[in-house]
């Protein structure tokens, strides 16, 4: 059964941004199946708030890497509107179908 987790760390982007985004469960197992990230605007903002999360990325890092051959996600951020937008960052995990 997929996980869903919103995570509010107090996420900021500036008008017409983008920014690289990297995530990882290191130490939880190396692969955490199909991932689904999505910046949420939080409400209350002063204008319309439009973010787009695109460029989503599965990684392996290198064997000499610090966390090995673990599996990481890259992806981006970019606020379409033209206010700094605060977000939370909500995240879907899919790693029951993984056999």
């Amino acid at each position: 059964m997929p996980t869903y987790h919103k995570v509010d760390n107090g996420f900021t982007i500036g008008p017409n941004a983008t920014q690289n985004w990297s995530w990882n469960w290191f130490g939880f197992g190396p692969n955490q199946g199909p991932v689904i990230f999505m910046a949420d605007p939080k409400s209350g903002q002063s204008a319309e708030a439009s973010l787009l999360t695109f460029d989503l990325a599965k990684v392996r890092g290198a064997p000499n890497s610090p966390h090995g051959n673990e599996v990481f996600y890259r992806f981006k951020i970019k606020n379409l509107s033209n206010i700094t937008v605060a977000f939370n960052l909500e995240i879907i995990r899919f790693k029951d179908l993984i056999p």
